[in-house]
């Protein structure tokens, strides 16, 4: 680079000499023209960061139908939904229809229902007929299509409350269905709530000089693997954007009640080589993300370094052991005999990060199966070098994530 300045300078004069002596012929010498201007400053975002992920809890949706809708409606922020079908919400001025404010939703023999797109843990409302008389049945249905709860409506306002408890095993709520026989219903002060989202997660990404990341979440309290991420990256200035998925760990699920899930980084701040926050967009939350610099990706990288037979790797419970060669060939075989195989290759020789494909055999590893890629570190478990650490990925279906001890 100083070469290529100074041959730059060296031409910039000669041009300027020979200007000079053009001009001087008609009796004046120009100007020598200005330097270019300095080149962009790149900051790079790459490097393995660790920190904490903070997750909001998620609203509960909580109405007394204070408006009017003569054809169904959806509250809550998506994927946090509640969509009434059936009904319309009007006010009639009669104050016995009311429990809360001058509306209510009202439910004729054209029936109505409430579907919530991520399934909750509690549900509240107030139900009565309009006249005397009238004949309805209120159902609360999980998430498999079964009656949790019913109730005859009865002519003067009830409360009915539902809570569960997944923690011992209770289904989810995902449903209300009205089934009017005769006359009309009303249902007024009504709320939803889902399980708790709010967590403050231990993290720990790489993001790679070839513009890709992985980060593994574990439960800030518990220490538990809980989910994996991977993605792309973009470094404008000082600000970071991508996208990507989070997954959850195989057999679990995430707080939207799906097993992978869309992010979006909207806004993050890069101070190369010290700090990374980024404000991640997952099934609608605002996840904040802080996270410092280790040092460990300032080791250079070598395929001699990650050459080994490592012995101790858990597959999701399976023990496991497989073996890199000199050239990087991945070969091995969990103890239920799921055989892998693949490769492990150098990105950048001046940072400790390795581009990870990962082949776990249809026939052999079950669910498993499949074509992974992602990324790797070579870490330390006892000794300096002596693990592998790495998350794959098949994109939009599974991943496999652990470390991997000679």
């Amino acid at each position: 680079m100083k070469t290529q300045t100074c041959l730059a300078l060296i031409s910039l004069a000669f041009l300027g000499l020979l200007a000079g002596c053009s001009s001087s012929s008609s009796g004046g010498a120009s100007p020598p023209p200005p330097p270019p201007p300095p080149p962009p400053v790149v900051i790079s975002a790459a490097g393995i960061w660790t920190g904490q992920a903070v997750t909001p809890d998620v609203a509960d949706i909580v109405t007394s139908f204070e408006f009017d809708d003569p054809d169904g409606f959806v509250l809550g922020n998506a994927p946090f939904t509640a969509d009434f079908q059936g009904g319309i919400t009007e006010s009639r001025g009669i104050g016995a229809l009311y429990t809360d404010g001058a509306f209510s939703w009202h439910i004729d023999a054209n029936d109505g229902a409430i579907d919530f797109a991520v399934p909750g843990d509690a549900i509240s409302f107030s139900i009565r007929t309009v006249t005397a008389g009238d004949d309805a049945i209120v159902r609360v249905l999980d998430e498999f299509g079964i009656q949790i709860t019913a109730i005859v409506v009865p002519d003067a306002f009830t409360q009915l409350v539902v809570n569960r408890d997944t923690s011992i095993g209770q289904s989810r709520i995902a449903q209300v269905q009205v089934i009017v026989t005769t006359g009309e219903i009303v249902m007024d002060s009504f709320s939803f709530g889902f399980p708790s989202t709010a967590s403050n997660d231990d993290v720990g990404c790489l993001f790679a000089t070839n513009n890709e990341f992985v980060c593994v979440l574990n439960d800030g309290v518990t220490g538990d693997f809980i989910s994996g991420a991977n993605g792309v990256y973009q470094v404008n200035g000082d600000q970071v954007t991508g996208s990507g998925n989070l997954y959850a760990v195989p057999g679990e699920t995430l707080a939207d009640d799906s097993t992978i899930a869309p992010l979006t980084i909207n806004a993050g701040t890069v101070v190369e080589d010290t700090s990374l926050g980024l404000t991640i967009d997952i099934f609608g939350l605002p996840v904040a993300l802080t996270s410092t610099f280790d040092t460990d990706f300032d080791r250079p990288s070598d395929l001699a370094t990650v050459a080994a037979v490592y012995t101790t790797f858990d597959l999701f419970g399976d023990a496991s052991s497989f073996a890199i060669d000199a050239g990087g060939v991945i070969s091995g075989q969990s103890a239920s005999g799921c055989n892998l195989s693949g490769q492990v290759s150098v990105i950048d020789s001046a940072t400790n990060a390795y581009d990870v494909n990962l082949l776990a055999d249809a026939a052999t590893c079950g669910s498993l199966g499949g074509d992974y890629d992602g990324l790797g570190i070579s870490s330390d478990d006892t000794v300096m070098d002596d693990a592998f650490t790495f998350l794959v990925f098949v994109d939009g279906q599974s991943m496999i994530a652990g470390e991997a001890v000679k």
